[in-house]
């Protein structure tokens, strides 16, 4: 854990245009791709994407294998829904976060990070995640994912 150092901070409003989809836990590197390229293929639609890919998760209660996840992409400027591709808001609020480099495949440690820090520290999870993915590089150790997750209130 000592290699994922947790802060707290206050999320921003940011918008992002994505796809809803129900996904097993742990079926989403498998997934992913065919709702992301559906938010790419929207630029054809006037949409400005900024290039950030942005998961957000949301757990379901009574159906922990499963998670409601928008795979989407920051935009540059609001837009009409087109196809799936809609606009969704991320969650503002204080959050846990994490900043991951490396292989994605990694990826699971920083947010074992988070949850771990929260219950050391009495905090809450609220049931919401994402990721918030650098830039593509094939220098896999240049790779950079900051990972949130919304808190409960005091």
């Amino acid at each position: 854990m000592n290699d994922y150092p947790v802060s707290l901070q206050r999320s921003s409003p940011r918008t992002i245009a994505a796809v809803n989809a129900r996904v097993r836990i742990g079926r989403i590197p498998m997934e992913f791709k065919r709702y992301l390229d559906q938010v790419y293929a929207a630029r054809t639609s006037g949409i400005q994407l900024d290039g950030q890919n942005v998961f957000l998760y949301r757990s379901i209660p009574d159906q922990p294998d499963l998670l409601d996840v928008e795979f989407g992409v920051g935009i540059k400027a609001p837009f009409a829904p087109t196809g799936n591709v809609r606009e969704v808001d991320l969650p503002v609020g204080e959050v846990a976060t994490a900043t991951h480099y490396g292989s994605y495949a990694g990826l699971r440690a920083a947010h074992d990070a988070v949850i771990t820090w929260c219950r050391s520290n009495g905090r809450t999870l609220a049931g919401t995640s994402w990721e918030v993915y650098g830039h593509w590089t094939e220098d896999e150790s240049k790779l950079r994912t900051d990972v949130y997750w919304l808190l409960a209130p005091l």
